[in-house]
């Protein structure tokens, strides 16, 4: 119900209602505008710094709560770093190893490392900068690696593509006949030299037999050569790849010729005593990357475990060589 509005008329000497006007519902209206607003304004006032204050908290808690979560990250990405390691350990020292493939290099794991430092300064001016930058670093560290880790295993998916290659390739038998063990003349290591008289490094094994005893391939290879060789006299040397070459030495004649290919239990020679030589004899060796190693370790594919320790036995004595 609305409020009627009366005024004192002094000559009727009676009240009289009042009349609004357009402009007088303005003012009316105007009135109540003005009273809110200054209502308003004084109840901010009196509540801002309430207001204030729960911003703030609530702020810091926030920014609190984003640097926990910062933390948290970081430190799952150490443990895949760590866990990114442990590949890196199984990759280098057992998937290689079985290939006797070398670990994968050292400077291509971190190739691409360090960089340009401006890149980071975009992070500086945010909360946590520090924290954030680390955690930047920290994955692009991790990036790389995994790149590096990816191309290693495509290149042991690739030996594995070529593991029969390898294992015909390289050498697993003995180069002669030698079912009763009974020609083996002198092992690998220190030995009297019979012409020198002198201890030197014996790169090979010797195995006695007659003039024209057959000499064997040990592995699937090229002959690289089939000729003189100062001290070895006639000699054959195969190279089985993946870092294997063999050496026949002493040879009466070959059965081969250099770029021929062979397969292992081929004759590619004859036993003789060419060279610096005592006696009739295989002076054989194995050599990987251009090093001489024990063959003893390669008779692994005729030899059974009771023959192969014998084998060992005997080429480990001191025995004098016959070169």
């Amino acid at each position: 119900m609305s409020k009627t509005k009366f005024r004192y008329n002094p000559e009727s000497l009676n009240y009289e209602e009042v009349e609004l006007g357009w402009q007088g519902y303005i003012r009316k209206f105007s009135y109540f505008i003005i009273s809110a607003i200054v209502f308003t304004t004084i109840v901010v006032a009196l509540l801002y710094p309430y207001i204030k204050n729960q911003g703030i908290k609530e702020a810091k808690m926030d920014v609190d709560s984003t640097k926990e979560e910062l933390i948290s990250f970081m430190r799952e990405l150490e443990e895949i770093e760590l866990i990114l390691g442990e590949s890196q350990s199984r990759d280098d020292n057992i998937y290689r190893a079985i290939f006797e493939a070398d670990p994968y290099p050292q400077h291509k794991r971190g190739l691409g490392t360090g960089g340009n430092p401006m890149k980071y300064d975009k992070y500086k001016n945010i909360a946590h900068s520090e924290l954030v930058i680390d955690i930047a670093k920290k994955i692009e560290k991790i990036e790389k690696k995994l790149v590096a880790q990816s191309r290693s295993y495509d290149e042991v998916i690739e030996l594995i593509k070529t593991k029969g290659e390898i294992l015909h390739s390289i050498p697993s038998i003995q180069p002669i006949n030698n079912a009763d063990l009974t020609r083996l003349a002198s092992g690998f290591g220190m030995r009297m030299h019979p012409i020198y008289k002198i201890m030197k490094l014996h790169a090979g094994m010797d195995f006695t037999a007659k003039s024209g005893t057959e000499i064997y391939a040990s592995g699937d290879g090229i002959v690289e050569k089939a000729n003189w060789m100062s001290g070895y006299g006639q000699i054959v040397i195969i190279d089985h790849g993946f870092g294997y070459k063999t050496r026949y030495a002493h040879c009466s004649k070959y059965n081969v010729k250099k770029g021929q290919r062979v397969k292992r239990g081929d004759v590619i020679a004859f036993v003789g005593n060419t060279g610096a030589s005592v006696g009739a004899h295989l002076h054989y060796e194995v050599r990987k990357n251009g090093k001489a190693i024990n063959p003893v370790n390669y008779f692994f594919n005729d030899l059974s475990p009771e023959e192969y320790e014998k084998v060992i036995e005997l080429s480990s004595k001191p025995t004098q060589s016959m070169e």
